[in-house]
């Protein structure tokens, strides 16, 4: 990597500045970049080619706030990237019945626990990050901890990704779960880990949108969406119509600000708050919902 490429370190005051400064980066042609926060310092390696390199550190010198400093280009030391990339993965234990874990890191496992193995790749989604951390919660709460066990299931996963939440789901107590994804790479990967995982008889996966299973009039006691604002609000009615009477809905992907209008969308198909949880990281503070239909209790935890 070392004749491909140059790298230079910003130094940055807060969180936001770093990451509109790495989206400058980007536009502007850099190869790669890493993110790290050293003592409040949020600070960014951009990775650029010889040729661009100088040009794109004086745009963002152009642009940045004078708290920000933009450090001088340099070599990069030789790393074997085919192991680096590892480093920081850890074992996701969710509970006493849920670990989630990348294939490479060994985990002693407690009575009755299970886990899913997923490897980390092409498409999002391996339980490391906060919302995908918060749907985990969730689901543990909800099928692991259900008076009734049939109560879910079945279960929908709404932009799959990896697949990891319709296999814990599974592995949680779920009969079956379905999962769907416009990305066919998404797909591709979830059935491998179905595979690798022993459950491709209680796991479907759909490359389509939610329509196809709004057509379908499938009903699901649990509908999970882990999703960004601006993926989840267009598609708010048909999420909510997936979901059987009595069901429930767990939205993540959402920032604090997003709530207020998550809230209302769904509220107009239907669906009010019944519980939260929150994860804070140095994106800010991810809120994990719990919604019900209108005239349903309001028992979520």
């Amino acid at each position: 990597m070392d004749e491909e490429y140059r790298r230079f370190w910003i130094d940055c005051a807060d969180s936001v500045v770093r990451e509109w400064l790495l989206a400058e980066a980007f536009e502007l042609g850099a190869g790669g970049a890493e993110e790290r926060e050293v003592e409040e310092l949020f600070r960014a390696c951009i990775y650029v080619t010889p040729d661009r390199v100088e040009a794109i550190r004086s745009a963002l010198q152009g642009i940045a706030p004078e708290s920000t400093r933009i450090h001088a280009a340099e070599v990069p030391p030789d790393i074997d990237w085919s192991e680096a990339w590892k480093d920081g993965l850890e074992a996701l234990v969710v509970s006493s019945r849920l670990v989630v874990r990348p294939p490479f890191v060994e985990i002693a496992l407690e009575q009755g626990q299970r886990e899913i193995v997923i490897e980390p790749g092409q498409a999002f989604g391996t339980g490391a990050h906060a919302s995908t951390h918060l749907c985990l919660e969730w689901m543990d709460a909800l099928i692991g901890e259900a008076v009734d066990g049939a109560r879910f299931d079945g279960m929908l996963d709404v932009g799959t990704g990896s697949g990891v939440l319709a296999l814990a789901a599974i592995a949680l107590g779920a009969s079956r779960a379905v999962g769907f994804d416009l990305d066919p790479v998404a797909i591709a990967a979830a059935e491998l880990a179905a595979r690798e995982n022993g459950l491709e008889h209680r796991a479907s996966f759909v490359c389509g949108g939610i329509e196809d299973l709004v057509d379908a009039e499938a009903a699901y006691p649990l509908v999970v969406a882990n999703l960004l604002k601006r993926e989840m609000i267009p598609i708010a009615s048909p999420i909510v119509r997936c979901l059987a009477p009595g069901g429930i809905l767990v939205l993540a992907g959402l920032l604090e600000e997003d709530v207020e209008e998550v809230l209302e969308r769904f509220a107009q198909s239907g669906c009010i708050e019944v519980g939260r949880r929150v994860r804070t990281d140095t994106v800010g503070v991810w809120v994990g919902l719990c919604l019900k239909t209108l005239g349903e209790g309001t028992t979520a935890g």
